[in-house]
């Protein structure tokens, strides 16, 4: 079982550097460990934004919050991004809620985000840079490797991914 875990990881995260550590159930569903790798532009929670750029914490998931925010276009976020469901899902799908984001800055210093119901999780707080991060969701941890140093997730983690990135940031299974 554990094997075929790390397959279907491998499979969904090709070309990444992702290491994962599981607690709890280690078990995979029939669609690969969880990962939809297909871009086939529907939302795999079937569930999308669809009020523009109408100000809610709930807006534009996937999309670039901090390029927008930058303009001036609401407050000014130091880290943000989405957690989706698939790793390719287009701009607007909302992805998944109650995951932690774990931030640990280049001090030592820890911050705990929690996703929302639209999957996308944001600070104002200042942290020191490079820092790490890790997402915890339903038992299961997955840590991406290698410091970071924009808090603009998704420049990196697009639809098709840029960067090195495979695609969408994705809960962990």
């Amino acid at each position: 079982m554990r094997l075929a875990f790390l397959f279907a990881l491998l499979l969904a995260c090709a070309g990444t550097k992702i290491d994962t550590s599981e607690s709890g159930d280690s078990s995979v569903d029939s669609q690969g460990g969880g990962f939809d790798t297909s871009a086939n532009g529907t939302c795999s929670t079937g569930s999308e934004w669809t009020r523009n750029n109408q100000g809610s914490s709930k807006m534009n998931p996937g999309e670039s919050c901090i390029e927008c925010h930058d303009r001036g276009e609401g407050p000014t976020f130091k880290i943000a991004g989405t957690i989706m469901g698939a790793i390719h899902d287009p701009d607007d799908c909302n992805g998944i809620d109650n995951v932690v984001v774990t931030i640990t800055d280049a001090d030592g210093a820890v911050q705990e985000l929690t996703t929302n119901s639209a999957g996308n999780f944001y600070s104002q707080d200042r942290f020191a840079s490079p820092y790490t991060v890790s997402l915890s969701y339903d038992g299961i941890t997955r840590v991406m490797e290698g410091a970071q140093e924009s808090g603009d997730c998704a420049s990196c983690h697009t639809e098709d991914g840029t960067e090195g990135a495979p695609g969408r940031s994705v809960v962990p299974y």
